[in-house]
């Protein structure tokens, strides 16, 4: 009897850890992150590949979602395949990606464009990297981070991940 209530307290303790620990994670890469759905966006200013791009602008789009990444990072890589499935179906209807990296090595961030077939993207650097400005304008804290605004300069999403994009903008951006 003394061995199974030692056993199950094992247990109960183990599912109690296992719990705290999956909450502490979520809380880690928690969707809440950044400035709150409905607030203004704040501009972004960066070099791009170019130089500096007189399009980084989010009123010449109808929704512009503001990509927050690292060429170094694996997660924001894997979720370019999405951002790219989004972008060939609606930028016809108005949406566009700016795509902001906080690399530090130029080359790297020129290759994983590159690599990953993203030039399609309005894509910019902060050499700041993870001390970057706009990410504490954006209330960032990690990455990927993304923010879908409207032509309003609105926040009307946030952390969008694999095809919730897509499926955000078959109602936002039906066919005509």
């Amino acid at each position: 009897m003394r061995k199974t209530i030692l056993i199950l307290c094992f247990i109960a303790f183990g599912l109690g850890s296992t719990k705290a620990q999956y909450t502490s994670v979520n809380s880690f890469i928690a969707d809440d992150q950044g400035i709150s759905i409905n607030s203004i966006a704040p501009d972004i200013v960066l070099p791009g590949i170019n130089g500096y791009d007189p399009d980084a602008n989010k009123t010449n789009y109808k929704y512009l979602l503001v990509n927050f990444w690292a060429s170094w990072n694996k997660t924001s890589r894997k979720q370019n395949l999405y951002l790219i499935k989004a972008l060939n179906k609606f930028q016809s209807q108005g949406f566009g990606i700016m795509s902001v990296s906080v690399d530090s090595n130029i080359d790297l961030w020129q290759q994983a464009i590159k690599k990953d077939g993203t030039s399609g993207f309005l894509q910019l650097i902060d050499h700041d990297g993870m001390k970057s400005l706009y990410l504490k304008e954006f209330k960032v804290d990690f990455i990927p981070a993304n923010f879908l605004i409207d032509n309003t300069g609105k926040v009307v999403a946030k952390n969008l991940r694999k095809d919730e994009l897509y499926k955000l903008l078959l109602t936002l951006l039906p066919d005509h």
